[in-house]
């Protein structure tokens, strides 16, 4: 790396410490612009690393392994706690006990580093279930977003979600799944996932799509096609919680939710730009399943300018996550709340 690049690198990220200490988020990324020589991707520790665009380029076009990536299906409900799994191939195994078409369906898409027993599935799962009666089908894609290499992840999201979308069609066919009594959340690169397969679907025929801090290295804003965009489901709802750094900051959903101004988020100290932020947002989704609607309520305001310092412009309130989500007609646009920096969460939310 030039050294320029390096000298250059000390200062931006003691500014960020300094930002962080400041309580006041500094956004350090415009994913509207295009790719430069250097770009920024994760390592295995959730630090950003630099590496030559040349060298993501090359590993974009590898072939990861001898096979397609693996994509399993596992199908819970409150009579399977334990879960059946299956491939694509093997739906026509799926009979009455693991699905029953007549209840609402809701799929989980992890992302990188995460399997199907990975904290974010199990606790979205479990949540789910221990207050509703709904199929849960856990989409598990670790034999591409479990190796180490973020390069190799990022570019098995295109594969995958049109696999989820094969899946819930092949549901809808055989199976009588109604796609309006289906939501698709995801995490990070999950929540691409969970946009691919939308538009693989038919764009605008799921019901809804939940995107919990969707991944942003290596993931073009341009490129609507490779990414979770607002047209995806007939709702989008994105929650931002490390926009800039691991996640996006630009507006993509039909309705986006800036916690905290959705770059940093409290009680992370010095992981500001990691995990901590990243996860924030499935954790707060997971709590909003369990909170009365009051408390979820989030300030709509005019553009990501007002995020800086927290200012709002009320137009309207909308909830943030809860069950069921929004529609359409309740919430779109760009939307502002405050959290506390733990566990429970919605004790500070005062937008009224």
């Amino acid at each position: 790396m030039p050294k320029k690049m390096l000298h250059r690198n000390s200062w931006m990220y003691l500014l960020m410490l300094l930002g962080a200490v400041c309580a006041s988020p500094i956004i350090r990324f415009n994913a509207t612009k295009k790719l430069d020589e250097w770009i920024e991707i994760p390592n295995s520790s959730w630090e950003m690393t630099w590496v030559h665009r040349s060298v993501v380029e090359v590993q974009s076009h590898a072939k990861w392994g001898s096979k397609q990536t693996e994509v399993l299906f596992i199908f819970y409900s409150r009579s399977n706690a334990t879960g059946s799994t299956y491939r694509l191939s093997e739906l026509e195994n799926v009979n009455d006990a693991v699905f029953n078409s007549s209840r609402p369906t809701r799929v989980i898409v992890h992302g990188w580093l995460n399997n199907r027993d990975s904290p974010f599935n199990v606790e979205v799962r479990r949540t789910y279930l221990k207050n509703w009666d709904y199929n849960v089908i856990v989409v598990d894609w670790s034999s591409c977003a479990g190796k180490l290499n973020y390069i190799a992840a990022a570019y098995c999201t295109t594969e995958v979600g049109k696999t989820v979308a094969r899946m819930l069609l092949n549901l809808k066919m055989n199976k009588g799944l109604t796609l309006d009594d289906v939501y698709v959340v995801g995490h990070s690169l999950g929540a691409h996932v969970a946009g691919i397969s939308g538009k693989a679907v038919g764009g605008g025929r799921i019901s809804t799509i939940v995107a919990l801090d969707p991944a942003y290295p290596l993931v073009s804003f341009w490129d609507q096609n490779s990414r979770v965009f607002r047209d995806d489901a007939q709702y989008v709802e994105v929650i931002h919680t490390s926009g800039g750094y691991l996640g996006f900051l630009e507006p993509i959903g039909t309705a986006d939710f800036y916690p905290n101004g959705g770059v940093v988020q409290p009680g992370c100290g010095f992981n500001f730009a990691g995990i901590c932020s990243h996860s924030r947002s499935w954790e707060l989704f997971v709590e909003s399943l369990l909170e009365p609607e009051e408390r979820l309520m989030a300030k709509q305001i005019l553009s990501l300018d007002n995020l800086q310092f927290g200012k709002d412009d009320t137009i309207r309130l909308a909830k943030m996550g809860g069950e069921p989500l929004n529609q359409k007609s309740d919430a779109s646009g760009l939307y502002y709340m405050t959290t506390s920096d733990r566990s429970p969460y919605f004790d500070s939310n005062k937008p009224n």
